[in-house]
């Protein structure tokens, strides 16, 4: 089977792309085969809302009319079996990248005429997001129901779909280099030595599980 993994993050080396890698890892260890795309170098956007992909001719079901680097990138998750998603949460949300990447992909297949999938058949997937607050800011802000609500349109529009949260995740490697002076940076670090390669861990056991138990 083959996986795509999305990094919807601009660093290249950063959390996202570590957490994903760990997930892609597993996937490859379990025997799938594994490409990775990075997002913030692509040019593309959010959709435009020409509803094209709604309108009553040849062109409905295929997919986003608008021709950009995004075409590619969805023409091969279409042609893989599961996809991996990583992302930094920035205000309470995924990256704008990976979200225009989910709002282009689900609405160009979400079918107004009968609720139902419009793909011929399932992608299971798996999305890892990653953020600097702890679990009780998350769930006091309101992101988790984010997360969840992201889960849902993959699920409803391609097929079932598990979530993780990497929480108390490190932005920089020297804190003395910002002005980061509310920021309790000796807690922090203590935390993500801790914390991190637990993530890193469940990552790869979600990567693993994804490509055991897809079936085409």
């Amino acid at each position: 089977m083959k996986i795509i993994g999305l990094n919807g993050s601009a660093r290249l080396k950063g959390n996202s792309a570590k957490l994903l890698a760990e997930a892609c890892r597993g996937a490859s260890d379990a025997g799938a085969e594994i490409q990775i795309v990075n997002l913030y170098p692509l040019n593309f956007k959010g959709c435009r809302s020409c509803f094209a992909c709604k309108r009553k001719s040849n062109f409905y079901g295929k997919g986003c009319a608008m021709k950009d680097d995004f075409t590619q990138v969805m023409n091969d998750m279409l042609a893989a079996d599961a996809w991996i998603f990583a992302t930094p949460i920035y205000n309470g949300h995924m990256s704008s990248s990976m979200s225009a990447l989910l709002e282009r992909l689900y609405f160009s297949h979400c079918n107004y005429d009968a609720h139902e999938r419009m793909v011929e058949r399932e992608y299971r997937s798996v999305v890892i997001y990653s953020m600097n607050g702890n679990q009780q800011f998350m769930s006091k802000m309101g992101i988790e129901n984010s997360c969840k609500y992201d889960a849902f349109l993959l699920e409803k529009g391609f097929g079932a779909c598990k979530y993780m949260v990497a929480n108390s995740t490190l932005q920089f490697d020297d804190y003395s280099k910002y002005h980061t002076a509310a920021v309790p940076v000796e807690l922090k670090t203590k935390l993500s030595a801790e914390l991190f390669p637990q993530d890193l861990n469940r990552a790869y056991e979600l990567g693993k599980e994804l490509a055991t138990t897809h079936e085409p």
